[in-house]
């Protein structure tokens, strides 16, 4: 049992005199004694402007406290009614992988403490040797241990991402330069082929075309998130742009037999950054075609109501759960099963929804496992309301 009077003499003795912001702290604890001493510390303490405690004595009560809040350290007894030793570790971390957990316990047990660390524990404390400000250190330097370790991480993010960006970016310029030779090639403006050569030479250009296409989603994606995306709408074709961009993607479609259909109302050019907006296209027409049924069909819709604008791909294919339509616009989301709708680096469909939404519009998908997927885009013709 722990000596509550000399705890707390100490605790009184001895307080940091740095004050930081409020933290949230979840107790379980199944020994009410220890939970008191435990609470009455902390409410000595100075390290903190606020100590708030969610107190529980059983794991699954914790367990269930951690599903709908988030807490900036979790003070977990060993010895549980309803867990088994270092277990119940493992099971926190489950359900809260970034909460640090501090174990406490009454067995003074080398190796108890060594599997707790392993498990992912961040400190160890056996209750008859702790006093007020061993467990007040303890917790503090949890919380600031995974605090920069969260730094470190989001450091290790931005990295990351410039040096996709870097790479994407630089990989993108040969393979347009390659694209461009592969079409002198193909069209024999250099010297006459045979079948063979120029059937080799198709599979390497559409390689090339699916590589360029992914490293185009990544570098916008890259300049979409390091500034506002920026819309310069003109009068464009979009009756054209589509035409253009099933001819890009005219090989994937024949590889599989695969037929596009377009129908359009549109008579006048509507406003739109024909750049931006033909990315957004080619994404949600490659996605179609890609993960369409062999021998499908893709139909492509464009229809006017007074001023809105709806642009419709549907295809025939696998289609998709409610749970995984609610994802489909996530940043870096695919199905590990199929890739549906990913382009391979899970990119596509959220650049899609923010050039739509730059451009003040809306985008939305429909789908049926087994009957295919409808991409909806509403937008205003005369382009942003702002």
């Amino acid at each position: 049992m722990i000596d509550v009077e000399d705890a707390i003499l100490s605790t009184k003795t001895a307080r940091m005199s740095t004050m930081t912001k409020s933290i949230r702290l979840l107790l379980i604890e199944d020994n009410p004694d220890d939970a008191t001493f435990i609470e009455e510390v902390l409410k000595l303490q100075d390290s903190y402007t606020t100590v708030d405690i969610a107190r529980v004595s059983k794991l699954r009560d914790g367990l269930t406290w951690l599903a709908k809040a988030s807490f900036d350290v979790v003070l977990l007894d060993l010895s549980l009614p309803d867990a088994t030793s270092t277990n119940s570790v493992s099971r926190v971390l489950a359900q809260s992988p970034h909460a640090p957990i501090i174990v406490l316990t009454g067995l003074d047990d080398r190796e108890t403490a060594l599997e707790a660390l392993k498990k992912g524990a961040q400190d160890y404390l056996i209750k008859d040797n702790i006093s007020g400000d061993l467990l007040i250190r303890a917790i503090r330097y949890a919380v600031e241990r995974r605090r920069a370790e969260h730094r470190a991480r989001v450091r290790a993010a931005v990295e990351r991402e410039d040096l996709i960006f870097t790479l994407a970016n630089d990989l993108r310029v040969p393979h347009i330069g390659a694209m461009r030779a592969f079409d002198l090639l193909v069209k024999e403006s250099l010297g006459p082929l045979n079948a063979d050569q120029k059937n080799l030479l198709l599979k390497v250009k559409q390689s090339s075309h699916d590589v360029l296409h992914m490293l185009q989603n990544l570098v916008h994606l890259y300049r979409i998130e390091q500034s506002s995306q920026k819309i310069m709408a003109v009068p464009t074709d979009l009756n054209h742009l589509i035409k253009q961009v099933i001819e890009d993607w005219s090989y994937v479609a024949e590889e599989n037999n695969i037929t596009v259909k377009v129908q359009s109302d549109l008579t006048a050019p509507v406003l739109v950054d024909g750049t931006a907006f033909k990315r957004a296209v080619s994404n949600l027409i490659h996605n179609a075609i890609k993960f369409s049924f062999k021998d499908g069909l893709v139909n492509v819709t464009c229809r006017c109501e007074g001023n809105w604008l709806y642009l419709m791909v549907n295809d025939q294919g696998k289609g998709m759960s409610s749970t995984d339509q609610e994802k489909l616009f996530q940043r870096f989301w695919n199905d590990n099963d199929t890739m549906r709708h990913s382009n391979g680096s899970g990119v596509g469909l959220y650049v899609c929804r923010q050039i739509v939404e730059a451009h003040g519009g809306e985008i939305n998908c429909i789908s049926e496992e087994g009957k295919g997927t409808t991409i909806t885009v509403r937008m205003l013709k005369a382009g942003s309301p702002n």
